[in-house]
Parts: C-alpha cells; sequence; structure tokens
C-alpha cells in the first residue's frame, strides 16, 4: 500500500507529533485509527527513516526524510 500525496503528508505530521512525544498515542494517517506504531530507524545526519505500521488498516510503510547535506568550510 503505498501513500499517497496527502497520506504522505499527513504521516510526515503524525511522525513530527511523535518526536515532540513518543508516549502519545498517534493516528494513522490512512484510516486515523489511533495506534499507530512508529519505528525510528534513521541514519542521521543523512536521513531520516520512520517505519510506520497500522494494525487496523495494514499499513505498512517506510518513511523517507532527506536531511540537508552538512555545511563545509572552504578552508577545508
Amino acid at each position: 500500500m503505498a501513500l499517497d500525496a496527502d497520506e504522505l503528508r499527513e504521516a510526515g505530521r503524525r511522525v513530527a507529533a511523535w518526536r515532540v512525544d513518543p508516549g502519545v498515542a498517534v493516528a494513522c494517517p490512512v484510516c486515523s485509527a489511533p495506534g499507530l506504531q512508529i519505528i525510528d530507524r534513521s541514519a542521521r545526519p543523512h536521513a531520516e527513516w520512520y517505519a510506520l505500521s497500522c494494525r487496523s488498516c495494514g499499513l505498512d510503510e517506510t518513511l523517507h526524510i532527506a536531511l540537508g547535506s552538512p555545511v563545509h568550510s572552504l578552508d577545508q
């Protein structure tokens, strides 16, 4: 099941809320059922990766958020 553009944006919002308070239940971006499972599999500082799963609708996706390149000094 691939997320459409609206679901992808909503998934990003819900991951952001989860990062602020991981103890609060997060609703699925597809079916809105509470209890979205989020596993942080990030490889910082290069990218953020989150495994998302929902028992209610069967969502099983990975959300990838590319991070900007590190700033390098011209002196290096």
